[in-house]
């Protein structure tokens, strides 16, 4: 027989929100249900919680800040101001490279 504890957690109203969807969407017999088949899924896959550990902090996969600049400026979505300092930004940054 399983034996099981009862956790309780305190949530935002917009995290309940996205639970209750995703039981609903995925058919998950209840919250519960779905936080114990998320807990199964890391036990299996911890390198996801590093990810989640520094989310939204993650540094960016692209450190060429020539093709940053260039996707910006294909975009074409941004002022000629905002590219400008763009490049200055990524220019004075340790992480990416010229």
């Amino acid at each position: 027989m399983l034996i099981m504890s009862t956790v309780n957690i305190s949530l935002p109203e917009k995290q309940i929100d996205i639970i209750d969807d995703m039981t609903e969407r995925f058919g998950f017999e209840s919250r519960s249900e779905f936080i114990r088949s998320l807990i199964r899924f890391v036990a299996v896959r911890p390198d996801i919680i590093e990810s989640a550990a520094i989310f939204p902090f993650a540094a960016p996969p692209e450190k060429s800040a020539e093709k940053i600049v260039s996707a910006f400026t294909k975009a074409g979505k941004y002022s000629d101001s905002f590219i400008k300092d763009l490049k200055e930004g990524l220019s004075e940054s340790d992480y990416f490279t010229k």
